[in-house]
């Protein structure tokens, strides 16, 4: 008697042991923004229905400044203790939005140098549904640094027009900033003055070159920069009968919309493809959302899996897919600009998606076709904005430019730091 009830303590203990011993399995941990966070939901949802994936946890980054200050510091924490989430999923907010200083990665491009980011090569050649090779080449490039491909840019955009021909020929179209400032068609002029505020960060191609440490222009350059810009602004509000001029057939960052319904509608006339140039006399776009792994992830495989899923061409057309009676995919958009602007990465997609014409086709082509350099939104862009803003302000109760100098000075020497950091 005394012996199996000894024996039954023993196995009981036995089992506390153990029990106390096996660790919950953590979930995968995925970092979005708000705006994508009921779309995310609905595709975690279906993943786990289809793939087996595993359970998720969505890290929201809030939009509130103060909650997201205290959310960002204890990610970077995580992060820089090489833990943190395994999946980032996120917005490159543009400078203009006051969102733009609640981001992960306050500058991108530093990061991926740093080697924070699972180089995708082997993933992607082997995924399950997603075929790169449809995909904007020259775009998904941005993403890549020595060790491979540690970033996939998702949706971008760049400022371009359409015109008629007989209001703006190809002759008259700039091949460079300097071009586009000095031009005396004023058709392009007062379609173009409005959106010139936020063309300023964007006429500078690269910003920086992050393994030498060093900014792509001078501290004299950037004052001559602003010094022009300011001209071109004060020359462009003095022009008269500025409504009576022709409109664009579609106009500014581009988009489905802006191909579809703008360049769509255009009957048969010969039309004029403007891409905005920067400085360096070829074409920017600026990435507006990527994805990306943790490099510490220890679940890359099923990391993965999920990208593959919400990233698989069916999802992204937002046409979605039929098994047994059921849809999954259908419906969903994760462009995070709220007024549709961007396109998507999958040139194939967006191709079948909204080129609906031969000339529609053709102005995509066009314009796409010129781009040259990708870069993605950084606190970089926000010093420039802040820099164009406050120059703007100034210009208004000064008729002397010499203040030019002086916030030159601050924002250059703020700039050159951020780099060095």
């Amino acid at each position: 008697m005394k012996k199996s009830y000894f024996g039954a303590i023993v196995v009981f203990t036995l089992m506390l042991f153990v029990g106390c011993g096996k660790k919950e399995e953590e979930k995968l941990k995925i970092c979005v923004n708000s705006t994508n966070q009921a779309a995310i939901n609905i595709l975690v949802g279906e993943w786990q229905e289809l793939e087996e994936g595993s359970e998720v946890e969505l890290i929201v980054l809030p939009t509130d400044k103060d909650e997201a200050e205290m959310k960002l510091s204890e990610l970077r924490t995580e992060v820089m203790a090489g833990k943190g989430p395994d999946i980032f999923l996120l917005e490159c907010v543009r400078p203009e939005y006051e969102e733009s200083d609640n981001g992960l990665f306050v500058d991108l491009e530093k990061t991926m140098e740093t080697g924070l980011f699972l180089p995708l090569d082997e993933y992607i050649k082997n995924a399950k549904y997603i075929d790169t090779s449809g995909w904007n080449q020259t775009v998904l490039d941005a993403g890549k640094t020595e060790e491979g491909q540690v970033v996939l840019p998702l949706y971008y955009y760049l400022p371009a027009y359409v015109f008629e021909s007989s209001n703006l020929s190809e002759q008259e179209v700039p091949g460079s900033w300097e071009e586009l400032m000095t031009s005396e068609n004023p058709v392009l002029k007062n379609a173009v003055k409005e959106q010139m505020f936020s063309y300023f960060t964007y006429s500078f191609g690269n910003l920086a070159d992050y393994q030498a440490g060093t900014l792509t222009f001078s501290e004299e350059e950037l004052k001559g920069y602003m010094e022009e810009f300011l001209t071109f602004e004060i020359a462009v509000n003095a022009q008269e009968d500025m409504q009576s001029l022709p409109e664009p057939i579609a106009g500014g960052w581009t988009s489905g919309e802006f191909f579809y319904s703008g360049v769509g509608r255009a009957a048969g006339e010969e039309l004029t493809y403007v891409s905005i140039p920067n400085r360096e006399g070829s074409v920017t776009a600026m990435v507006t959302m990527f994805a990306a792994l943790n490099k510490n992830t220890t679940r890359a495989e099923e990391a993965f899996s999920f990208l593959d899923y919400i990233l698989r061409d069916e999802v992204t057309s937002g046409s979605g897919f039929m098994i047994e009676d059921k849809h999954y995919g259908g419906g969903i958009d994760l462009n995070p600009d709220p007024s549709g602007e961007g396109i998507t990465v999958n040139q194939k997609v967006f191709e079948e998606s909204y080129c609906k014409n031969d000339k529609v086709k053709t102005a995509f082509e066009t314009l796409n076709d010129r781009i040259e350099c990708v870069r993605f939104y950084s606190v970089l862009d926000r010093d420039l904005s802040n820099l164009r803003d406050d120059v703007r302000v100034m210009s208004y109760t000064s008729e002397d430019t010499s203040y030019i100098g002086d916030l030159v000075k601050t924002t250059y020497e703020t700039m050159k730091m951020r780099i060095a950091e």
